[in-house]
């Protein structure tokens, strides 16, 4: 074998050759990749809106009215959003919005990078676009500041905001804002809203299973509505205790317990009801002073002169009055029918049904059969029975007053 350098054989030579070629040919892609990369970077940053104006956001927020006692009977409000601090969402909520949404919140910079190559990968086989992979302040950035469309554009500058939005706040912060902003359904912007709406109550005072149904709620609120789709939201619910506990947040025994509990909603009604033309008077002259994006975005607390218990008896006389001027002119048979199959009606909702009847109340009631003695009707949960007696003022047989789908008035007493 012929030697060019002593001891130093051909063939080697012409290895460490084509190796540095090969080190040198990385070395230039891997240059062309930053390059590249930077390029991107700088293009997708331009004109990105500054996250510092974060320490001086304050979403929109309900104006509420309260009564003489400081009681609430009515609210103002683009989006229904009563916001809250850190300390006001229970650990509970806590837990199982970081386990189903964000497992890694509290040790990622804003990005997940191994979760985004993760969708990716799945997005690049299924043929689709990059989706999937947003954390909470991803996801926070992109409700804050922009649109909604998932396009390879759109992923990039939401990750430089979220490293932006890491470099500035705290992690209790980020939550906060992520849990005050984010939109659950029927009108209801973040958790303590939600919790309202849906509950009745606080945040502070939701319960395990309570916590993890509206905390499966941020992926798709309207496909997993406990009011339109309870079938869902339950499956939802239980995907999110499954998550607690495979991160150690709750116990088996616990998660166990949350499982079986059925969803019991306790829906908030529609307060302005109570009062609508006095509340309308309100909304116009706050309007006329203050404008009305204040009135409809700025939180305001409106104490008012009215009095909630006095304003249900004064209702209430007015009912009385109308119900007796129609025994003294006669049955006038002016009633709506929903025309409902009768499965259809076993479900049927309606707004008077929202809240428990008190005796005394006038409440729509739904026929659901009829006979020559009597007629049944519901009012949600109660199942009652009209007899011939009940309607014996209007001088007709029942038969052929009421039908099957009618929509009737009645007044809720306790015999």
């Amino acid at each position: 074998m012929k030697l060019l350098y002593p001891g130093v054989p051909t063939d080697e030579l012409a290895g460490k050759k084509v190796a540095g070629r090969l080190l040198f040919g990385v070395l230039v892609f891997a240059a062309a990749l930053v390059g590249a990369m930077s390029g991107l970077l700088l293009v997708y940053s331009t004109d990105l809106p500054q996250v510092e104006q974060l320490e001086h956001y304050r979403p929109s927020s309900v104006t509420e009215l309260y009564d003489d006692q400081g009681r609430i009977i009515g609210s103002f409000a683009l989006q229904r959003r009563v916001v809250a601090s850190y300390d006001d969402y229970p650990q509970a909520l806590r837990d199982a919005l970081i386990s189903i949404e964000d497992k890694d919140f509290y040790r990622h910079w804003g990005v997940n990078v191994w979760r985004i190559m993760g969708a990716a990968y799945r997005d690049i086989q299924s043929g689709g676009r990059v989706q999937g992979a947003s954390t909470l302040t991803m996801q926070l950035a992109r409700n804050l500041f922009l649109s909604p469309d998932r396009s390879f554009q759109r992923k990039i500058q939401e990750a430089l905001l979220a490293i932006q939005i890491e470099r500035h706040f705290t992690k209790a912060q980020i939550f906060t804002l992520y849990a005050n902003q984010i939109f659950l359904g029927h009108g209801a912007y973040g958790f303590e809203s939600a919790s309202e709406y849906y509950f009745n109550k606080p945040a502070k005072q939701l319960t395990l299973d309570e916590a993890a149904l509206l905390s499966g709620l941020p992926k798709a609120p309207g496909y997993y509505s406990p009011i339109t789709h309870s079938d869902r939201a339950l499956k939802r619910r239980n995907l999110v205790i499954n998550a607690m506990l495979e991160d150690g947040k709750i116990t088996a025994q616990q998660a166990a317990n949350a499982r079986l509990k059925p969803i019991q909603l306790n829906v908030q009604h529609d307060m302005n009801s109570l009062a609508p033309y006095y509340i309308e008077e309100i909304r116009r002259y706050l309007e006329n002073k203050y404008g009305s994006d204040q009135v409809h975005e700025g939180g305001l607390r409106v104490y008012t002169s009215i009095n909630l218990e006095l304003q249900k008896t004064a209702n209430r006389a007015l009912l009385n009055g109308i119900a007796n001027y129609e025994r003294r002119h006669g049955w006038k048979n002016h009633l709506s029918n929903v025309r409902l199959s009768r499965s259809a009606m076993e479900n049927y909702p309606h707004p008077d049904w929202e809240d428990e009847p008190q005796v005394g109340d006038y409440v729509h009631a739904l026929v659901t059969e009829v006979s020559t003695t009597q007629a049944s009707v519901t009012l949600g949960q109660y199942r009652v029975s009209i007899t011939q007696s009940d309607v014996a003022w209007t001088s007709k047989r029942i038969q052929s007053i009421l039908r099957p789908g009618d929509l009737c008035y009645v007044k809720f007493v306790i015999v």
